[in-house]
């Protein structure tokens, strides 16, 4: 399951909607499950250097939705597994709260399981993060 064109046109068109309601003119990336970006659209004056910065927040998003996932549970005559074995893996990055620290940016989740993501800049940080959600809210 992931985010697929039709979707990304569906959620960018309800992000540039409510950001022309505000009249602020932003950057709207939408990402994939793998974090690839499907659609971008810079709306006509939005500030050029904030394109990238919206691709990175969405991706960004995405990432941080992730479950942390343990790279190997089993040890070496498959028991659980301690530092120092063969198959130890750890963590392959710390838990975090979905979304923990981004403005602008939001996981995109179908039956409860994310897919994707928006990011948004070009606005103050609010307004990124109420267009944000109004785009996310599209899908």
């Amino acid at each position: 399951m992931t985010v697929s064109l039709e979707d990304a046109r569906r959620i960018i068109a309800a992000g540039e909607r409510y950001a022309i309601h505000l009249g602020q003119p932003v950057n709207i990336a939408v990402v994939d499950y793998a974090g690839i970006l499907v659609a971008h659209v810079r709306m006509g004056n939005a500030r050029l250097q904030t394109a990238d910065i919206s691709v990175d927040r969405a991706c960004a998003a995405r990432v941080s939705a992730a479950p942390a996932r343990l790279v190997s549970h089993t040890g070496g005559e498959g028991g659980p597994a301690v530092a120092g074995d063969e198959g130890y893996g750890g963590w392959e990055r710390p838990p975090a709260e979905p979304g923990a620290g981004l403005t602008g940016a939001l996981p995109l989740r179908r039956d409860g399981t994310i897919v994707g993501a928006v990011g948004v800049s070009g606005g103050p940080a609010p307004l990124d993060e109420a267009i944000a959600r109004a785009a996310a809210a599209a899908f």
